[in-house]
């Protein structure tokens, strides 16, 4: 039991490593720049590794595990915003972590953990915005609303298509990505087998 705890913390440690190592590096530079939507390209490949990691390590809740090492070595981000994405980050974890948890381990869950956190992504936002704005949800629907338009550059646009319009590009998003994480880990896994065969005379 106990060398099972210290193996998935190991594996936790380095998937969650390599997830804070991108989004300390890329992550910064991206908001430094001011780049739309850099927390979605982030969290598309976050749902990537994680996907990937679950197909070399069948480990249960290796990624809540990968994600709170990840949010806890953002804290050392060069960056002045560091809280926010720190719980960002360890939302998507878990939002992926209880989907795959719920439904098992086969390619809907999967498909449905990238949707899930990537949606995370807007309910961060709006959590963000409540704190802000306390329950006065007009003001929350607005500030999102202009959130959006600001992201996007869009001067004229009617507020339930462009929210309504975002959800499904986030969905695709959060599917492409799984899949894409999938594949990569599935083809890494493959190859790790192939190599350890035994070599014949």
């Amino acid at each position: 039991m106990k060398n099972g705890l210290n193996s998935i913390w190991l594996k936790a440690a380095v998937a969650g490593g390599l997830w804070a190592s991108f989004e300390i590096i890329v992550g910064s530079m991206l908001h430094n720049l001011h780049i739309p939507f850099s927390g979605t390209l982030l969290a598309t490949f976050s749902v990537i590794w994680m996907i990937s990691f679950l197909q070399i390590w069948n480990e249960s809740g290796l990624i809540w595990r990968a994600g709170l090492i990840c949010g806890l070595m953002k804290s050392l981000s060069p960056s002045a915003v560091i809280l926010g994405p720190m719980t960002g980050i360890m939302m998507e974890a878990l939002f992926m972590d209880l989907v795959i948890y719920l439904l098992g381990r086969n390619m809907i869950a999967y498909i449905l953990a990238g949707i899930a956190a990537l949606l995370s992504t807007i309910l961060h936002k709006l959590a963000s915005l409540f704190i802000l704005y306390g329950t006065d949800l007009v003001s929350i629907y607005v500030n999102l609303f202009n959130f959006l338009k600001k992201q996007l550059g869009i001067g004229e646009a009617n507020p339930s298509d462009l929210i309504a319009g975002i959800l499904v590009v986030y969905i695709v998003l959060g599917a492409l990505a799984s899949l894409i994480g999938m594949f990569l880990g599935t083809r890494t896994k493959r190859a790790e087998n192939f190599r350890d065969l035994p070599e014949h005379p």
